[in-house]
């Protein structure tokens, strides 16, 4: 590698700097004598709009942009993001050149008690910071209040803690960062929430034109987990859906065959239409993209098209 210094971007953000140090780590130790350093580019934007409810709902909720604002204006060389905040088609001037191995990739519920989901009293209040975990628990669970709330993952444990929240539902994977794995009450199905896609694993952008840039970082793409990100960013971007509408995506490599679950979700969860596709693992895309007509033709269009759905820009 030609250069011997590299700036890292990240989120100014709690889990932007956990995931700066591991990588960091990583590329220290197949180049020693390579110089980083990491850069917080920015912090997720804070936009959201109060339902007639008073409960705090995104405005959007992909957060990528500093990263990229940062790669295209050369000031840092590499971009470090989660792959469920990357949007479906990248943005002109970069490209995604590896999908790191992928941690645990559905949702986990944390209460204070150890109280699992259906052992929660009736009108018990669950934080969620997503659309998707909204709309799915609600047609889970609809005797439950489930607010949208914000905060790094540190502030969110805090609020069950104080007893602000009955509990909070989020990414396991973001527990497995922190090695908090003891506070989790409950890991959920596929049949209790279907995780966000890409949930699990970091993706790494570069810019296009650094070709050399891309081979060196490219030992760090697990290809399996490539290939079950692929299948489900073609089966969000297959849809048609916004970026970050209520649109919940798993495919697993079993063997030599490549399975994908699906859902997409009206707001309030009364409506949610789910499938399944199977495919070859060298052939993602295609597998994604056979879920997303899956759901079309049952009528995800319809979810999709209904001004309560939509986003508030």
């Amino acid at each position: 590698m030609s250069r011997r210094r590299l700036r890292v971007g990240v989120l100014d953000v709690e889990s932007g700097h956990l995931h700066g140090t591991w990588f960091q780590e990583q590329l220290a130790t197949k180049y020693p004598t390579l110089e980083m350093a990491i850069r917080a580019v920015g912090t997720r934007p804070r936009r959201s709009r109060i339902a007639e409810n008073g409960t705090t709902i995104p405005i959007r909720e992909f957060y990528s942009e500093p990263i990229y604002l940062a790669l295209v204006d050369k000031r840092v060389d590499i971009g470090v993001h989660r792959m469920k905040d990357l949007p479906s088609e990248l943005p002109a001037g970069v490209q995604l050149v590896a999908v790191t191995k992928r941690l645990t990739p559905l949702d986990v519920l944390v209460t204070a008690d150890g109280a699992i989901l259906d052992e929660l009293e009736e009108g018990s209040c669950l934080g969620v910071s997503s659309l998707r975990r909204q709309a799915q628990l609600a047609r889970y669970r609809p005797d439950l209040e489930i607010d949208f709330v914000v905060g790094s993952l540190s502030e969110r444990m805090e609020m069950v803690d104080s007893g602000r929240l009955r509990g909070i539902v989020i990414a396991a994977a973001g527990i497995e960062w922190r090695g908090w794995q003891e506070r989790v009450t409950e890991v959920f199905t596929c049949q209790v929430c279907i995780p966000a896609v890409g949930q699990g694993a970091l993706g790494l952008v570069v810019r296009e034109e650094d070709v050399e840039l891309a081979s060196t970082l490219r030992f760090l793409n697990h290809t399996m987990s490539q290939r079950e990100v692929t299948a489900e960013r073609a089966f969000h971007h297959g849809l048609g859906a916004w970026e970050g509408a209520p649109v919940g995506g798993l495919a697993r490599v079993k063997g030599d065959i490549l399975k994908i679950e699906g859902c997409i979700s009206s707001l309030d969860g009364k409506q949610i239409i789910r499938g399944r596709a199977e495919g070859f693992p060298d052939d993602p895309v295609r597998t994604g993209e056979r879920l997303a007509k899956v759901l079309l033709d049952k009528g995800a269009a319809r979810i999709l098209e209904d001004p309560a759905n939509g986003p508030v820009f």
